[in-house]
Formats: C-alpha cells, sequence, structure tokens
C-alpha cells in the first residue's frame, strides 16, 4: 500500500472535518504521545520510553487518545486501542473519530448509498448506539452532540433523540450552559440547553464558547469579555481578544501587536508579539524571525525561537518541529514532528530512531 493512499485514508478517518480543531482543543489529552516510524504509529510516553511499539498502519495526520482510546487502522479495518496498545474494539466502519462523554462518531456508506456516507456513534464496546444517519457529527459536551443535516445544525442527546433542530449554519459546543451558534453568516449568538437564544442582540460574538465564565463580545469596533448575564466584565477595548481565557490568561491585540490580560483584565504582558498566542500548561509559543520559541506567564523567553512550527503543550511535552515543508499540524506529515520538554530538551526526535531500536529504546 502506497504512502499516499494512507495519507488519504487518514484524512478520511480522522480529521479534514470543519470541527477538528474545535474537537482536539477539547478532548481529554493522555500521557502518551503519538510516533510514526518506517510508516508505522506507536506511542511514547513524557520521557520518550516507547510503550506501544510502532505496529499500526501509519496516520500522516496524527492520532492520540481520548477517554483512554485512540483509533488505529489495522488490516483493513478501524479499531479503538487502549494504552497498552490492545485492541479494545473493532469495527466495521470507513471513517471513525475519537471518544467523548462515552461515545465515538463513526461513518458508513452501506447505510444510504445514494446519500453517501452518513455518520452516527458507538459505544466503547462497539455497539451502535445512534444509528448513522447525520451528514456530519461532533463529540458530546454536557450531554449534547452537534450533527449535520441538509446543511444545518442541531444537537442530539446521547440517545439520539434531537434536542434542538437543525437550524443553524455552524455550531460549538456547550461549555458552561451556553453554545455559540451561527444564525447566519454575518451573525452568531449563545443558546441554552432548550435553544433558546438568550445573548444580548446589541453585541457580537464569534466562534467562541465560555470559559471562566467569560466569552468575547464585540461592541461597536472593540472587543472585550461578557459574563453569563451579558455584562462586559472587561470593557471593549482590543482591536482583537482570543477565543478563550487558558491558564487564566487570554490574548489580546492593540496596535498591530498581542499581549496577554488576566481575568481581571490587567495587561500582565505587554502587547510585543505578531500572533496571538495560547498559554497551555505555563508556556505559550511565540514566533520571532519565522522561528518559534516560547515564553512563560511573565513574559520571558524559556525556550529560544528555533523551530518552523510549535504546538501547545500538553501533559509535559509540546510537538514541534524544524522542517520548513511543514506548515501546519494536520499537513499529512506527522511524521516529521519531534517532542520537546518544558526546558526545550529534545524527548523523541523523529529523525534520530531506526525502526530496528523502536521496540526497545527512547528515540533520543
Amino acid at each position: 500500500m502506497t504512502r499516499n493512499f494512507l495519507t488519504v485514508l487518514c484524512l478520511i478517518g480522522l480529521v479534514a472535518t470543519p470541527g477538528s480543531f474545535q474537537e482536539r482543543v477539547k478532548e481529554t489529552q493522555s500521557a502518551l504521545f503519538e510516533i510514526n516510524v518506517d510508516d508505522k504509529t506507536g506511542f511514547i510516553d513524557r520521557t520518550g520510553v516507547i510503550v506501544i511499539p510502532p505496529q499500526f498502519m501509519a496516520s500522516g495526520y496524527g492520532t492520540h487518545f481520548s477517554e483512554g482510546l485512540a483509533p488505529v487502522y489495522i488490516k483493513g479495518q478501524w479499531c479503538y486501542i487502549n494504552q497498552k496498545g490492545s485492541i479494545v474494539t473493532r469495527t466495521k466502519f470507513d471513517r471513525v473519530g475519537p471518544f467523548s462523554e462515552g461515545l465515538a462518531r463513526v461513518g458508513s456508506n452501506t447505510h444510504k448509498l445514494e446519500n453517501g456516507i452518513k455518520y452516527g456513534y458507538i459505544d466503547r464496546s462497539g455497539k451502535v448506539v445512534i444509528e448513522p444517519q447525520f451528514d456530519e457529527t461532533y463529540g458530546f459536551s454536557e450531554g449534547l452532540g452537534r450533527v449535520v443535516i441538509d446543511g444545518k445544525w442541531g444537537f442530539i442527546d446521547t440517545t439520539g433523540r434531537m434536542v434542538i433542530p437543525p437550524q443553524f449554519l455552524g455550531a460549538y459546543w456547550f461549555s458552561e450552559g451556553l453554545a455559540s451558534v451561527a444564525l447566519d453568516a454575518d451573525i452568531r449568538v449563545y443558546i441554552d440547553h432548550t435553544g433558546r437564544v438568550v445573548s444580548d442582540p446589541q453585541y457580537e460574538y464569534t466562534d467562541a464558547w465560555f470559559s471562566d465564565g467569560l466569552a468575547p463580545a464585540k461592541k461597536g469596533s472593540r472587543w472585550g469579555f461578557v459574563t453569563k448575564d451579558w455584562k462586559f466584565a472587561i470593557e471593549p477595548q482590543y482591536e482583537y481578544v482570543a477565543q478563550r481565557f487558558s491558564d487564566g490568561l487570554a490574548a489580546v491585540r492593540l496596535d498591530g501587536k498581542y499581549g496577554f490580560i488576566d481575568l481581571a483584565g490587567k495587561m500582565v504582558i505587554e502587547p510585543r508579539y505578531d500572533g496571538p498566542l495560547i498559554f497551555s500548561e505555563g508556556l505559550a509559543a511565540f514566533r520571532v524571525g519565522g522561528k518559534y520559541g516560547y515564553i512563560n506567564k511573565k513574559g520571558e523567553t524559556v525556550i529560544e525561537p528555533q523551530f518552523s512550527r510549535a504546538e501547545d503543550f500538553r501533559s509535559g511535552l509540546a510537538a514541534v518541529t524544524s522542517d520548513e515543508t511543514v506548515n501546519y499540524l494536520q499537513c499529512g506529515c506527522w511524521d516529521k514532528w519531534d517532542y520537546i520538554d518544558k526546558t526545550g530538551r529534545y524527548i523523541w526526535r523523529h529523525n534520530k530512531v531506526t525502526p530496528a531500536s523502536v521496540t526497545s529504546s527512547p528515540g533520543r
């Protein structure tokens, strides 16, 4: 089987949906990290020791554990493995996704061929809980999952009952009891679990969600953060604000430069960066001169700019690459990414390991 076919296969199975980034932000991260060696996928722990030797058909787009299980492709079949590498569930579906709130979205073209792929959900045993019937599906949050029928988004519960009928042009997950949905291309509002619009119509909202009791909102030409009673806790004064607070901080833009405010609205890192950053586990990636490094919450550089791309820290490690051909994380080239710890030390280097060594030693 060719590498090109593998790339297409993994794109179909794991990513390439409008909500893929949303889902990855929300999903529970494990302490295992994917590696690709000789077109095979395995997993290391945070010290770089191989826990699950590369043995599964490689995903050029990366895969990861969610709720203790990860989807892998084995001998023409999508399966879920546990963190010991054992197959827990075998499926007969053409597309699979991660677990959220005990269910995983799956897709098949065997149920309604005339309408193409249809999606439903399975439980951890592989039992079909919600029959494939939707054009698109996404993970569950607060007991509700997003589904798409004929281009309209709605919400179902974990039994498949339609709670909020498809009527929106787009939707994010529920967080703190509310979800951001698009009424049309230019209007977003927040709804509650019944589908009732609860947000103040005099403000503009974006594709974001509530965290720490706050969400971004725009009044006039400036952005700030509102509470769930639709009052500005942080006055609209910025050209741009982040989708959410992370690690207690949110990026904001003034005069074309990005800095950080805390939950009280105090500027804790003065605007001096060219792109929006997100703190995770105390560090945030930043770019200067085309290279990425990391700063701490004091704005101090702790890892010097040296990477062509850099991702957030998860469970103590961050994925980075020095390969200039890699332009974003899900690019079909996961085998070109490495892992570093919070000191900048390489824990895993993709070009420092041979297939013969992966069963017993870390790839430093």
